[in-house]
């Protein structure tokens, strides 16, 4: 259940872990880094560097929470002193150092970054992107490639791209040092994935998982999400711990408006959706503006210290005005606390995952589910606000499809959701090659 203290029994199991247990907890923002490591930052500082006491050749030493409960595992923060983040991640991973760090850093390493890592306990605070669109060539530019025999699918699936460094014509064979250097890593580790004869979806390697003695992760709604999706389809096993409280026990603190006036703008099942903000951009976000105008002043009677709203960020200026431009939150934040003093809240999107991405998985066989990402997603931003609190919380939710998977969620009927094997999803073999 979200709110029920998951980070926190994760930072009590770390607590009293033996002492010779290393640990790399990675989260999304820098500032649950500091949470978690109980370290604090100067905020004229917008690297948000941990303060430090001393400092000499060998050693940083952290000036760390009296009150923290991590603050005797003296956790680490890669730095950029001496070349990157992620070399320094590497140096504390030696040196046999508890870690933090971001889920973006995380993301940007490769197994062989991880060498040191065998021995350590990877903690994910919040589920880390395991698929995502790679835009760095065009479709035309991916032709010429493939023509070129720079790159080609691999037999095994046929959407795999490998690189094929004895046709690579500089530097002998060799890409190091070229503009495609990092385009033949990921080959190699298999992480780019052709959709469609048109458009790469990167994948996380699942190597840079297994450098890990053990991979906890804590999370809501992990079943059917994208990443219990890839495990799976790389069959791997684990073990499925809940606790809390089930939805439908916080169902009374949730007051979803049903105006049918404000809410008539998102009654076809593709509302609101991104599409929709593109093609119709500025009528749509002109009757939206005028919406949560109505639904926070005349509605719920809102004040400005208690309203929340999301979009996507396309559409928030022209949404917010000036009115309101200062109370809108991405809706894909997660794992922070800054806004639960909120308790009137709107939702105005209509959330689906990269179609790519959709495809991507399901040539695995586990494809992405829509809604379940779409409401994992909602979830997650809601829980930003008092509701984490235990406080009642008002929402306006004018797409009918996200209102009826929140509604649907509070009763419980998601409880039970696991991802579900499919028959891969094959592309056609003589199209691709077509492109050789």
């Amino acid at each position: 259940m979200m709110g029920s203290g998951k980070t926190t029994q994760i930072i009590e199991n770390i607590r009293t872990a033996e002492t010779s247990q290393n640990f790399l907890y990675i989260t999304p923002l820098l500032d649950e880094c500091h949470r978690i490591s109980g370290t604090s930052y100067d905020e004229d500082d917008h690297l948000k560097r941990p303060l430090i006491t001393t400092e000499d050749d060998t050693s940083v030493h952290y000036a760390y929470l009296p009150d923290a409960p991590l603050k005797d595992k003296r956790f680490k923060h890669p730095s950029y002193k001496g070349g990157n983040k992620a070399e320094s991640l590497q140096y504390l991973l030696k040196n046999k150092e508890n870690v933090v760090s971001t889920h973006q850093l995380f993301m940007n390493l490769t197994p062989a970054m991880l060498e040191d890592a065998k021995d350590y306990v990877l903690v994910i605070d919040e589920t880390i992107q395991v698929y995502d669109v790679y835009a760095e060539y065009t479709a035309t530019e991916l032709e010429a490639l493939f023509r070129l025999g720079w790159i080609k699918l691999d037999d095994s699936d046929n959407v795999t791209l490998r690189f094929q460094r004895e046709n690579f014509g500089d530097n002998g064979g060799d890409p190091t040092g070229t503009k495609y250097e990092n385009l033949a890593t990921m080959c190699d580790l298999g992480q780019l994935l052709y959709v469609d004869q048109k458009l790469i979806v990167w994948e996380l390697s699942i190597d840079t998982l297994k450098a890990f003695k053990e991979v906890w992760i804590a999370t809501y709604m992990f079943e059917g999400s994208q990443m219990s999706a890839y495990l799976k389809s790389y069959g791997v096993d684990y073990e499925l711990i809940r606790f809390g409280n089930k939805p439908s026990q916080i169902k009374e603190l949730v007051t979803i408006s049903d105006d049918k006036f404000i809410n008539d703008i998102g009654t076809k099942k593709t509302a609101l959706s991104s599409s929709q903000f593109k093609t119709n951009k500025k009528a749509l976000c002109e009757q939206l503006s005028k919406n949560l105008d109505n639904y926070f002043r005349n509605k719920v009677k809102a004040k400005k210290g208690d309203r929340l709203w999301t979009s996507f960020k396309e559409g928030h200026s022209l949404i917010a005005g000036s009115r309101y431009k200062d109370e809108w939150l991405a809706f894909n934040t997660k794992a922070t606390n800054e806004y639960k003093d909120k308790t009137n809240l709107a939702y105005l999107l209509n959330l689906f995952p990269n179609p790519m991405v959709v495809k991507a998985s399901a040539m695995k066989g586990f494809p992405v589910n829509e809604d379940v990402f779409a409401l994992s997603e909602m979830v997650q931003w809601i829980w930003r606000s008092a509701i984490r609190e235990g406080n009642p919380i008002n929402i306006y939710v004018p797409s009918a499809r996200m209102r009826d998977l929140l509604t649907r969620w509070m009763n419980d009927e998601f409880e039970n959701i696991v991802a579900v094997k499919t028959e891969p999803y094959v592309q056609a073999k003589t199209e691709q090659l077509e492109l050789v």
